[in-house]
């Protein structure tokens, strides 16, 4: 779900572009901020309205506070770290200056030459996302510039999953999910895309999902492959019992993989799995070995 953005009035975006409300007032009627009304009929401005704003008109928050909001960089000066590729360098910054149509032309041009929906995604999108984790550390980028990269990542990935053939009814069954206290919504997705375009028939389940909300939707959708993609980890104790669970609760005709950052080998040592995957790539090559081997025991 994507977050919802703050809402900021013409007296505090006055104050902190420092200018007087009554020229905000003017700009918002206008056209020149993007504006909605409350049911009230008062002007308000989103956070992507005010970026378009600094954008179009080269303007700065002299003062950011006013907003609540840290000192955002200026969109010329924002670089996010990263692959040394000059179309992953475009994404990313694309994507901090929350260009969408721009990051498409980008994904679309890799995707022209035959790259593979899921591989071109997770070159782009995965490096991105490092990036701003980096950037956002290091007070370079702002939450609300995170925050809205992700959400233009989701719909780009629901763009390139609705482009893919209808599956056969045989197709093999996938389900999986990020496990409770990750809130990384991006990597499951990306699971999920690559997975259906190999052929099975995948559904990400979100992030954040209870243990036992996943093994009941492994009894109700009858997989054949369950993933659990690992970003971070809260309680290593409490994360070990509950995936050693998941993976007693699926029985031995389910295949269990999992990956993610968060699995440094001292963790792994302690979880029971079908397999581990450190990229979407070997993820690709496990999975369509089991469904292979699922087509043929039928």
């Amino acid at each position: 779900m994507a977050a919802q953005q703050p809402h900021f009035s013409p007296r505090q975006l006055a104050d902190a572009l420092q200018a007087s409300e009554s020229s905000v007032k003017r700009w918002c009627d206008q056209g020149a901020i993007p504006t909605i009304r409350t049911v009230g009929g008062h002007r308000r401005i989103t956070l992507d309205g005010l970026q378009h704003y600094l954008q179009t008109t080269n303007q700065v928050l002299l003062a950011p506070e006013a907003l609540g909001l840290a000192k955002v960089p200026s969109i010329e000066t924002i670089s996010i770290p990263g692959g040394e590729d000059p179309d992953q360098q475009s994404f990313r910054n694309f994507l901090a200056k929350g260009d969408e149509a721009a990051c498409r032309r980008v994904l679309r041009s890799r995707l022209a030459l035959g790259e593979s929906l899921g591989q071109t995604a997770d070159y782009f999108i995965t490096d991105a996302m490092h990036g701003f984790g980096v950037a956002w550390q290091c007070d370079e980028l702002d939450a609300y510039q995170e925050r809205r990269g992700c959400d233009i990542c989701i719909r780009l990935i629901n763009e390139l999953r609705s482009e893919l053939p209808r599956l056969p009814a045989a197709a093999p069954v996938a389900i999986g999910g990020s496990p409770p206290h990750d809130p990384y919504q991006l990597p499951t997705a990306l699971i999920e895309l690559s997975l259906r375009e190999i052929g099975w028939n995948a559904t990400s389940l979100g992030s954040n999902l209870p243990i036992d909300s996943l093994l009941q939707a492994a009894r109700d959708c009858s997989p054949k492959m369950v993933w659990l993609s690992v970003s971070t980890i809260e309680d290593q104790v409490s994360f070990v019992s509950d995936e050693l669970r998941l993976a007693d609760g699926l029985g031995e005709d389910v295949s269990l993989l999992i990956g993610g950052r968060a699995l440094v080998d001292d963790i792994r040592s302690k979880l029971q799995y079908t397999g581990f995957c450190n990229s979407l790539k070997s993820l690709g090559e496990l999975a369509t070995m089991i469904r292979l081997n699922a087509t043929r025991n039928r």
